[in-house]
């Protein structure tokens, strides 16, 4: 027993020496030296991932199939799965880029379409809520949205430790991330469940401007949740963006950040106006019915399969009386 305590705490901190020198040691220097070669390490460590953390590769493989059945096979949804582990960790690595993403860097990285979605629904005065889930590179979204003259107000999770269990060296790479995010976008990331988030969100809503949302925030951390139907089953999500459309007015306007083949460029797609609350009931619904089709072009990039199943609802079985 002590022996395995003693490999246990040998095996924890060789870890965390090795995502220290990856975090800030390799990537740094890799971003300094190119694009390309921050991406050839990111794919490299989405592999390693992939290899290395089978429980969450194995849970990731069995939503996927659960998800979409019989129309993928099981090769397919391990090539899609190993492709997610990749896509986050490529996702990892551009954030070192972050900083050089002037007006011209963006265009070199990322082709923006359907902006004028964006604008008609900026026209109606107040303001816009564009939301997506965890997929490609969603960050870069925040970034060109700011580079295009849109005033961008971002709702984000607390990185503090009491309300997000992150590994310590994942933690301290988030708030890097964050404060790089924030410098761009010129204001503090607006952080969910703390006293003013309503009321900086109200305000810029309020003043015509745009706010960022990620619908796909595992449903066990938040207090108000509601029923949809999600990839095929019972699911329960969020209710925030429901809750602010309803409360503020602001149009609903979906995007996703693409990759493109073979990989350092993107498409960021601003898709049509998502009824809102004025439209009945099924606001939600109807959200997360865009998120499942965007979903459905390439699962390979949605970064939350290994947790789909939290927020699926096992449905009751039929009574028999």
């Amino acid at each position: 027993m002590g022996r395995a305590v003693v490999r246990g705490g040998a095996a924890a901190r060789w870890l965390r020496a090795a995502m220290e020198l990856d975090y800030f040691t390799i990537m740094p220097a890799l971003a300094r030296v190119s694009w390309r070669a921050a991406l050839w390490w990111g794919r490299r460590r989405g592999d390693l991932r992939y290899w290395r953390r089978t429980v969450g590769r194995e849970a990731a493989i069995a939503n996927i199939r659960r998800a979409y059945g019989d129309a993928l096979t099981p090769a397919a949804a391990r090539r899609a799965i190993r492709r997610c582990f990749q896509t986050q960790a490529c996702e990892e690595s551009e954030a070192f880029f972050y900083p050089e993403l002037g007006v011209e860097g963006v265009e070199r990285v990322l082709a923006v379409r359907g902006r004028e979605h964006l604008d008609a629904a900026l026209a109606g005065g107040r303001g816009a809520i564009v939301f997506s889930s965890h997929y490609g590179s969603m960050c870069l979204a925040i970034i060109a949205l700011a580079r295009l003259g849109y005033r961008m107000n971002v709702i984000a999770r607390s990185l503090e430790p009491d309300d997000n269990p992150l590994h310590d060296v994942v933690r301290r790479y988030g708030e890097r991330k964050v404060a790089s995010l924030e410098r761009i976008v010129g204001s503090p990331f607006i952080v969910s469940g703390t006293p003013d988030a309503m009321a900086r969100i109200r305000a810029a809503l309020g003043a015509g401007q745009v706010v960022y949302m990620l619908v796909d925030v595992p449903p066990e951390l938040v207090r108000h949740r509601g029923r949809v139907r999600f990839l095929g089953h019972v699911a329960e999500f969020p209710l925030g963006i429901e809750y602010l459309a309803s409360g503020t007015g602001a149009a609903l306007v979906p995007f996703t950040v693409r990759r493109d083949a073979p990989g350092r460029t993107h498409t960021l797609t601003m898709l049509p106006r998502v009824p809102g609350p004025e439209a009945g009931p099924g606001t939600l619904q109807r959200c997360i019915d865009v998120v499942e089709r965007e979903i459905a072009v390439d699962p390979g990039q949605f970064f939350m399969w290994e947790y789909a199943r939290s927020f699926w609802v096992d449905e009751a079985p039929p009574r028999h009386d």
